[in-house]
């Protein structure tokens, strides 16, 4: 009953949509209804005129009959009948029929002069209400599917072609799409109306949207050899479409944001004024978003943080996505390693065991870097509409750059905040000397680092400015020189973990619940509480068995 109410409910405001339910007549009219409104409207007009002028609406329909009757009105009157009348005689037009157009006429104008007729009135059955609530329901029953359920819940006068034509009649935010059936999420996203941007005012350069996406298709793991998906992570410029900087690495991460980002201020020599990033953990990490110590801060770049679950804040990126798995991805390596969800089914399926065989083999993670790497460059030189026909690269060409000043490795070099003490200062499990921290004993400082290497790091203090580079004295534990490496151990720690409790999992589900004794048991409760009797025996003649058994059956 609730779902009725709510959906009854949903009827309600769909008729506070004038513009949509309750239209203008004229408007909505069709060609032919305001024809013959319009021949009537001339027909009435002069009448109109002579009631204006005081005569009564009797007196007026009664003059245009009679004159009608004696041939006495003129040709332009006849021809109006004539055609009104689909050639007809005038005895079709009566005293009432003109009462009522004239007196409509006089009261609301042209809209009282179109047709009335309506259709045949629909009959209620009495299963419309419920219909409505099994069609909305979130597993997208078939109008079928509704039908048959009516008929079990015990309605009357349902047919698969009474409830299909009913359904199909609700209004959209009832039918085929409507909230209920596709998710209110879903529907917000595409099927109400969503704010959209202007480029006008944005400069080339000024804002970069950034976000990671997983190849659609399979290379050769260069450890392993084993199909792999490598992580593509990108900054475009959304005024030119044009990518300013890339990163192909294993997965969307803090450190590959960071080289995407870094490859393309360092390429350009160009600092952006804002970066459009998801809220995922790839951007928004204390290495990129800390106050002053990260990434974006350290060069001044704003961020703006789309939606969860709004995928139009990021179409620009989102749709240059899907232009490469259309249009490089789909051929790379003649077609045979993509993997998106449209491809055939049945061309993945045994890629294991072909490779496994020697059947198939799989292209290297550098032969993608090249065949993609050729295709960004032809991306950039193809006209688009949305640039009026000018090429990324072209709109590209107007960017005004704000230098980066520095080299390409303190761009990639992160900090971070930390305590000196005794001369020393502590990072990832990291000692650090220098002999001039000493003069910086308690305070807080901000450390530069080497991701590939970590013999020694950079001591800035809080202004910004140099104080030392102090060397590795201590380690604890066993740390590897790369910090990269490090986090790869890391990784690697978890998945171990989490492999382990899938076999943990599957030794305990090794012990089957249901014992055999008790499928014996439960066999024996089975069994019924008397035993039938045997049928007739047999009677062998030759090659032929006689047995009474309609006789036997039915003694019994």
């Amino acid at each position: 009953m609730g779902a009725v109410l709510k959906l009854t409910q949903d009827i309600r405001q769909m008729s506070d949509l004038p513009a949509a339910l309750n239209p203008d007549p004229w408007a909505s009219a069709g060609d032919e209804a305001r024809r013959v409104a319009g021949l009537r409207e001339s027909l009435i007009q002069p009448l109109a005129d002579l009631v204006n002028s005081g005569a009564s609406i009797n007196n007026a329909a009664a003059l245009l009959k009679s004159r009608l009757e004696a041939g006495t009105a003129d040709l332009r009157t006849k021809h109006l009948v004539s055609m009104l009348a689909g050639g007809a005689t005038v005895d079709v037009l009566s005293v009432p029929t003109i009462k009522r157009w004239l007196s409509g006429y006089i009261k609301h104008g042209k809209n009282a002069l179109l047709p009335k007729y309506t259709g045949r009135v629909r009959q209620d059955y009495g299963w419309e209400e419920r219909a409505v609530a099994l069609y909305n329901l979130p597993g997208k029953p078939g109008f079928a599917d509704v039908a048959s359920k009516l008929i079990q819940e015990g309605f009357e006068d349902v047919t698969e072609s009474r409830v299909k034509r009913y359904l199909k009649a609700l209004p959209a935010t009832l039918g085929e799409f409507s909230p209920a059936r596709i998710g209110p999420h879903l529907h917000k996203l595409t099927r109400q109306k969503f704010q959209r941007r202007s480029l006008v005012e944005v400069l080339v350069g000024e804002i970069y949207a950034g976000d990671g996406h997983t190849a659609d298709c399979y290379v050769a793991h260069p450890n392993t050899g084993k199909p792999y998906r490598p992580e593509l992570t990108v900054f475009i410029d959304i005024k030119s479409s044009y990518i300013a900087g890339w990163w192909l690495s294993e997965s969307e991460s803090t450190v590959s944001t960071m080289f995407a980002l870094s490859h393309a201020m360092r390429v350009h020599n160009h600092v952006p004024a804002w970066v459009y990033v998801d809220r995922g953990p790839g951007y928004r990490a204390r290495l990129l978003s800390a106050e002053s110590t990260g990434f974006y801060d350290r060069f001044d770049i704003g961020v703006i943080g789309a939606l969860p679950g709004n995928p139009h804040g990021k179409g620009w990126i989102e749709r240059f996505f899907r232009t490469v798995r259309d249009k490089h991805d789909k051929f790379f390596a003649d077609g045979k390693v993509y993997c998106g969800d449209d491809m055939a089914p049945e061309a993945n399926r045994r890629l294991s065991a072909d490779l496994a065989m020697g059947r198939r083999t799989l292209p290297s993670l550098k032969s993608y870097l090249d065949s993609f790497t050729a295709w960004l460059e032809h991306y950039h030189s193809q006209p688009q509409d949305k640039l009026d026909g000018r090429t990324p690269a072209q709109v590209w060409n107007d960017l005004r750059p704000v230098p980066v000043e520095l080299s390409m490795e303190a761009i990639a070099r992160p900090r971070e905040e930390c305590t000196v003490g005794r001369q020393t200062v502590r990072l990832h499990n990291r000692f650090y000397f220098a002999e001039a921290l000493a003069l910086y004993d308690a305070q807080k400082v901000d450390v530069e680092y080497d991701l590939h290497h970590d013999s020694h790091v950079w001591i800035f203090d809080k202004k910004g400015r140099f104080i030392v580079q102090a060397k590795l004295v201590n380690k604890i534990g066993v740390l590897p020189t790369s910090r990269l490496e490090e986090g790869r151990d890391r990784r690697l720690q978890g998945q171990l973990k989490r492999l382990q409790r899938k076999v943990d999992e599957a030794t305990r589900r090794r012990d089957d619940p249901v014992e055999a004794t008790d499928q014996f048991a439960a066999i024996e409760d089975l069994r019924p509480a008397t035993e039938l009797p045997a049928p007739p025996s047999a009677k062998s003649n030759g090659d032929v068995i006689d047995i009474d058994l309609l006789t036997w059956r039915k003694d019994k």
